[in-house]
């Protein structure tokens, strides 16, 4: 019997209101699946309604989702919610979940205050096995003066391309760069990228 998917209000929300936003949003998790995810134990921080699980939980052995909005999870293990996908609701910062071969954060790092951004990468340190794989998503500040005034208010720590690597060169041995534009991910000029994908891999 097929299982029925019910979005909850952030999805429903981006869904009916600007439906290719939802595109570009899986775009960046197939992206990162392919990359780091598949036949690996996989963490997201700030996995919201979940709407990500099913691209980076396809061919994981256990994925782990955290989120500090109750509704969202709740949302969350409803629809994806399994023997390997399970759901935390928690403040994420600074919290250790366990070892995972591949954590994944997108759309987190510019809603965390720069006064304790080291937390979120200390917190994805210390979830990744020794060789684990890192991968952050986020909006590039060169767009920001593009942003919705909704937006604007709750992005509040926007990286440059340039910023993003450099802080992860804090706390990997390898760190890649990838610029994003709509459901395009590739390597051009970062400056002209909507949105930055920033891949760290054998941490410090």
């Amino acid at each position: 019997m097929q299982t029925r998917i019910l979005l909850g209000t952030y999805g429903s929300f981006n869904l009916w209101n600007d439906p290719k936003r939802f595109a570009f949003v899986l775009a960046r998790y197939k992206f990162s699946a392919n990359l780091a995810c598949r036949h690996r134990t996989v963490l997201e921080l700030g996995c919201s309604e979940g709407i990500g699980t099913p691209i980076l939980a396809e061919f994981s052995p256990r994925y782990t989702g955290v989120d500090f909005d109750k509704e969202a999870i709740t949302v969350a293990k409803r629809n994806w919610g399994s023997d390997k996908v399970i759901f935390i609701e928690d403040n994420l910062l600074g919290k250790v979940y366990g070892t995972f071969e591949t954590v994944v954060s997108m759309d987190v790092v510019e809603h965390v205050e720069q006064a304790q951004e080291h937390l979120f990468f200390e917190t994805i340190i210390n979830n990744l096995e020794t060789d684990g794989i890192g991968v952050i998503g986020t909006p590039n500040i060169a767009s920001a003066s593009y942003a919705s005034p909704a937006s604007q208010v709750g992005h509040v720590n926007m990286f440059s391309a340039e910023r993003l690597k450099s802080t992860l060169e804090q706390y990997f041995h390898n760190v890649f760069l990838f610029s994003v534009n709509d459901e395009v991910v590739h390597t051009g000029f970062a400056p002209m990228a909507h949105y930055l994908i920033c891949v760290g891999c054998y941490k410090k």
